[in-house]
């Protein structure tokens, strides 16, 4: 399932994550695309080597963990260090899956990708995310701040930027339920459970949904 996500980053963190981009070193995104994307991406991103990236890391992992439907949706064991992509005019990234397994090893095993938009989409032309999914083609082009949260097997490509630049943060989220199906189940018994304590369904009710959902938690979470 697809999740839009309201101001993952409040508009502060995120002001504050543009300006850094503005002066910090940039390298050139291919080299994070793996073997396959070399011919298929053409972008730049920060430094992960420089001051100012570790900054901008923290203050988005703080913004991740603090996010409820973020946490709700992809019940997050491990997450990435995010890349900030700048799509200046002629970027694009073409259509691709992301790997299997990321990271350092052992390598982290990616279920969910998520990008970040940081700049209206008044602000550049082109630059549309599209995602290949069971029910079409998707696209998006969020207002600064949201997010789309979309599981990492969907083919997925970034549009050519024609004028302006897109600007986003992606990165890949390790969940303990591994299963989409199943994190999808657990989103609605969380989204029933909120329902249900904002319409004062009695106490009983209210015990019997929360137990249902964390026992399924239990039941599928792989620690």
């Amino acid at each position: 399932m697809v999740a839009v996500l309201k101001q993952v980053l409040d508009a502060p963190t995120r002001e504050s994550i543009v300006a850094d981009m503005a002066r910090a070193p940039m390298m050139d995104g291919r080299q994070s695309a793996g073997t396959l994307g070399q011919d298929l991406k053409s972008t730049q991103q920060v430094d992960a080597k420089s001051e100012i990236y570790r900054g901008m890391l923290q203050r988005v992992m703080n913004a991740f963990q603090s996010h409820g439907e973020f946490n709700k949706h992809a019940i997050p064991r491990r997450i990435l260090p995010p890349l900030f992509a700048r799509y200046a005019e002629g970027a694009f990234y073409k259509r691709h899956v992301d790997n299997a397994f990321m990271g350092p090893f052992p390598s982290m095993r990616t279920d969910m990708s998520i990008t970040v938009f940081l700049n209206e989409p008044d602000e550049y032309e082109g630059g549309t995310l599209s995602l290949e999914t069971p029910f079409g083609v998707q696209e998006y082009r969020l207002d600064a701040g949201d997010a789309v949260l979309y599981p990492t097997h969907y083919p997925h490509w970034v549009s050519e930027v024609t004028s302006g630049a897109r600007l986003a943060i992606v990165t890949w989220i390790e969940s303990l339920v591994q299963d989409p199906m199943q994190r999808d189940v657990a989103a609605d018994m969380a989204d029933l459970m909120e329902w249900a304590i904002e319409n004062d369904i009695e106490q009983d009710v209210l015990l019997k949904i929360e137990k249902a959902r964390l026992n399924l938690l239990k039941m599928w979470a792989k620690t």
